[in-house]
């Protein structure tokens, strides 16, 4: 598994959010800047952040991007779910697959899907955010 630009970048412009609460609306020039990302593809990130309701874009002079709720309530695996699409090993739908495809998904993609989504349900922003790693990790 590997996870795109897109869920890279909608995490590290969360996770800076997460730092700078306190602040107010941020500018995506601002996060851009500090985390050394391209603007540009970072607005696309945030529009989808915001129609999946992690974020709130506020207009006007001042304006910028807020978490929408708390980093303590904000789930990685929600996250990487949307920017991702569904987080899976599985490449085949059940009934499109061989004998063997079917052996393989249950014994061990199912099995390996459980615990991937265990990792990531049980992780917050919160969490990610206070997570020494996390800084030298991006």
């Amino acid at each position: 598994m590997k996870i795109s630009t897109r869920g890279r970048y909608g995490l590290r412009l969360l996770v800076d959010l997460a730092e700078h609460q306190n602040e107010g609306p941020v500018a995506l020039s601002h996060v851009a800047h500090r985390q050394d990302l391209s603007e540009k593809y970072l607005q696309q990130v945030a529009l989808l952040l915001t129609r999946g309701g992690f974020l709130i874009s506020i207009k006007g002079a001042g304006g910028g991007y807020q978490l929408k709720d708390s980093p303590e309530k904000i789930l990685i695996y929600d996250v990487l779910d949307l920017l991702e699409g569904n987080i899976t090993f599985e490449e085949t739908s059940p009934g499109q697959e061989s004998a063997i495809e079917r052996v393989i998904r249950l014994h061990f993609y199912q099995k390996l899907d459980q615990e991937v989504r265990k990792v990531f349900e049980n992780v917050t922003l919160a969490e990610v955010t206070r997570a020494e790693w996390f800084t030298y990790m991006i």
